[in-house]
This record gives structure tokens, sequence and C-alpha cells, in this order.
């Protein structure tokens, strides 16, 4: 169940497995296959040793409009991506900003290091993403994953006649191609493709990201954007500006955050109401002002 190069690694050294118990654990990336907490003990030397770790298994879409990507390895849902990432020595690994310490891939699965901690303040988040952001250049890997939001957008047709929604969002949706385009032109960063409130951990003096399926090239200003959607807090981009300095330019990145977020959350707009559900509190006052700031 567990690959014996895994225990030696969570052991520190070779182990014998004892005991073991699996807890299947929410995930529902479109390459997740299942998340499982790997519980039990182990015999390492003479000791034995209690040990927790997480197997996450991938496998490839077979249906739904992004099934076509999950072979591409451009595209955002490439399945095999979460294994190579962990491989490659791409992720960051502190200080500040760190994946989970990965204790073994094979060719469907990692193993991780059991994160335990609290969720993280958004706003050391913020800055941390942005000196990891600042401090690497994107390499010339064929399967980071390219265009995620245009990739999304091309594949979504929204009727916003059958919805009850603020003109301003139809009328930015309808603009899409123009905008998209214009995030072409926006410089680019390595990007978690997913940075939400609910993916960021404070772990020690970590901020540990969960879920690198999407790790790609995006705008400078694209991931601190969907941490501030998810968090509803417009200040995150200049504590994210004042973490980079001068290391990142302050217009691009207000240009990619701005753009990156009305796109995405007048599109989730669309999906809240299309399906009866109730926008978050203040998601609609939030989306009003940043659709006001994104046309300046």
């Amino acid at each position: 169940m567990i690959p014996p190069a895994v225990l030696a690694e969570a052991a520190g050294g070779p182990a014998t497995l004892l005991t073991v118990e699996a807890r299947p654990l929410g995930g529902d990336g479109a390459a997740t296959a299942a998340v499982t907490l790997l519980t039990g003990t182990l015999r390492h030397g003479r000791k034995e040793r209690s040990f927790s770790l997480v197997r996450k298994q991938f496998q490839p879409l077979t249906e739904g409009r992004h099934a076509a990507g999950s072979h591409d390895e451009r595209h955002w849902a490439y399945w095999r991506r979460e294994p190579l990432a962990y491989a490659s020595g791409l992720l960051p690994t502190g200080p500040g900003l760190a994946a989970p310490r990965c204790l073994g891939v094979t060719e469907d699965a990692v193993y991780l290091a059991h994160v335990i901690g609290r969720r993280e303040d958004p706003g050391t988040a913020a800055r941390r993403l942005a000196d990891w952001q600042a401090g690497v250049t994107p390499p010339d890997v064929p399967w980071l994953a390219r265009h995620q939001l245009a990739q999304r957008i091309a594949v979504s047709e929204l009727d916003w006649t059958a919805v009850d929604a603020p003109p301003q969002a139809a009328a930015i949706w309808s603009r899409r191609r123009e905008l998209l385009a214009e995030l072409e032109a926006v410089p680019p960063v390595l990007s978690h493709g997913d940075f939400h409130r609910h993916q960021v951990v404070a772990a020690a003096d970590l901020t540990v990201v969960l879920d690198w399926a999407t790790l790609g090239v995006a705008p400078a200003g694209a991931d601190v954007a969907h941490l501030a959607l998810s968090t509803l807090d417009g200040n995150l981009v200049e504590v994210y500006l004042a973490a980079a300095g001068s290391r990142l330019d302050p217009g691009a990145v207000r240009r990619g955050y701005r753009l990156t977020l009305v796109l995405t959350a007048v599109s989730r707009l669309h999906w809240m109401l299309s399906r009866g559900l109730r926008p978050p509190e203040r998601y609609l006052a939030f989306l009003a002002r940043e659709i006001d700031a994104a046309g300046r």
C-alpha cells in the first residue's frame, strides 16, 4: 500500500510497515482520483513509531468540457501535472511559502507530509506569495499550465438573459475576448493557479499551499486576485505589491489582478445565479468596486 521508499523518507531511514489505516479526505480537483490520509505504525531500527501521511492519486478526466485538455500538457486540467511538479523541484520550499513536503512520487500519485495547522492570515499569504513570485523566473517547462482563464472561458457560454445579474457583469462578459487580450500583455509569473483561502495553511513559520495541479505561467497579479475573491478583501493587491517592492511592475500587477478578478468573478456569479444560489454576503458590492476600478 505504501512504497518502501516513501516509508523510508517518512521514517528517516529504512522502515517496516506494521499497521496502517486509510481514511478518505475531500478532494475535488479535475485530475484528482482520491485523497487518503494514511496513519499507522512502522518500525525504524529497533524503535516503533507512529506515522501520518497523505496519498493523493490522479487520473485523467473522461467526460465534461475539459476532458480533452486532460491529456494536453499545457491545459490547466492536465492529469499528470501535480506528480511532475513535485518531482521537478519547482515548488517552493520556504522560507515563507512552501508546498507540503513530498515523501515520494509514483506514476499516478504523490505521497505528502500531513499538514496540520490553521487557515493562514490572507495578508501573510499575499506577502509570501509576492516574495516567491518576485524571486523566481518562470522556467521553460512543457507541462506548465498556460492561459488557464482563457481556456476556461473558451468553453463557457453564459446566457445573461436567464439570470438576474447586475448589468455591469454582463457587460464585462461581453468584453471577455478584449480583456483576455489585455491580460496577454501582462508580464507572466510562475503561478499556483488556484490560490484561495482554503488552500493556504499556517504551519509553524510557513505558509503551506496545497493542491499544485494547476501550476503554470499566469499574468502577474492573477494569484492574488483569486485570494482576494475568496476573501472579498480588495486591499490584498496592495499588500502583495508592498512585499514585491521594485521586483514587479505595480501597474502590470494591478492590471493582471483586476482583469483576472472581474472575469473570474462574473463567471462565478453567473454559475451561482443560474443554480438559484445566493451570492456570498458582500460579493456583489465587492465585484462592483473592482469592475469600476478595472475601467479606470
